[in-house]
């Protein structure tokens, strides 16, 4: 039904992930902006954990062989059919023959393209979504190439518009809530202060593994080897050179570094959008529990996404 012309940076299958494995050193994985794949899924009819294309930084191009109505969601990328501009976070008609295209991601990292039905996949551990460094799920465990062909369902699609207030802002600031991590107070004053007062910027070396961040250097106040601790999606590591590292979707599951800050869950799928050049700035969650902001987000958008949770 799609046809990969170009792939550009790159593009990939993903769903909502295989959760429960990291004891065996396999990540969640899944869209790394899990709202904005759930809300692309919304709008063609899906269920929100339906595999869809996760497309990263622009120069995508996708060729229909079949009369269709897709919906695109995330990054900015100044998205065309034939030529013509399509409005983002939005489902549309496309016809047999039709190219879609991505520009450049102007906001952002991360657009996801859902159709209806969603995309086949390889299932491991009961997620298609790719995991590039095992080469597990997707197609083949890889990135997606040009004149690779994906199949979908053949559904009755089901075009619907997000409601006011749902959609998310894009922004090239990410502005993320965060409690201290386990060895946040072996860290000097300073570099504490660091974390919460002054923004980092995502160097080149940012991908779904991790954002390796720059800005003031966060050191300890006295170094010492450290046992190796489990990580999770959010966990900002401090390695020795003062330059941390924020771990992402498909990030390592243990570290030995120390575990400055943890974002909260109901953050989490801002880093989707975390691209090289990407200013990010963490706020200390005070005055509100985490587990009552995630409740919180969860309910509004479960009401909308029927089974949908950050």
């Amino acid at each position: 039904m799609i046809e990969i012309r170009q792939p550009g940076t790159r593009v990939t299958i993903q769903d909502a992930g295989r959760p429960g494995y990291r004891h065996l050193g396999i990540p969640k994985s899944g869209a790394a902006d899990k709202l904005s794949f759930a809300l692309a899924n919304f709008m063609v009819g899906n269920p929100w954990n339906t595999p869809a294309l996760e497309c990263v930084l622009g120069g995508q191009h996708f060729k229909f062989h079949k009369d269709l109505t897709v919906a695109i969601a995330g990054a900015e990328m100044w998205a065309q059919v034939n030529g013509q501009n399509v409005e983002n976070f939005s489902s549309f008609k496309v016809r047999a023959g039709d190219i879609l295209t991505f520009s450049f991601a102007r906001i952002g990292c991360r657009a996801y393209l859902a159709l209806p039905g969603g995309v086949e996949g390889s299932e491991f551990l009961g997620s298609v979504s790719t995991y590039l460094q095992a080469g597990l799920g997707g197609l083949q465990g890889r990135a997606l190439q040009a004149r690779d062909t994906l199949k979908s369902p053949d559904v009755k699609p089901q075009a619907r518009t997000i409601p006011k207030g749902y959609k998310p802002l894009m922004s090239n600031h990410v502005v993320l809530r965060a409690v201290e991590g386990p060895e946040f107070y072996d860290l000097s004053l300073d570099s504490q202060r660091h974390l919460f007062v002054n923004p980092f910027r995502a160097t080149q070396n940012t991908n779904r593994m991790g954002a390796r961040l720059k800005g003031n250097l966060v050191q300890p106040k006295v170094a010492h080897s450290m046992t190796s601790s489990p990580l999770l999606p959010g966990t900002l590591q401090c390695p020795p050179d003062g330059q941390p590292i924020l771990a992402m979707a498909d990030g390592h599951c243990t570290g030995g570094y120390y575990r400055g800050l943890q974002v909260i869950r109901a953050d989490l799928w801002q880093m989707g959008q975390i691209k090289p050049g990407t200013r990010i700035s963490f706020r200390r969650s005070i005055g509100e529990d985490a587990h009552e902001v995630l409740s919180r987000r969860n309910v509004f958008y479960g009401s909308l996404m029927e089974g949908f949770s950050f």
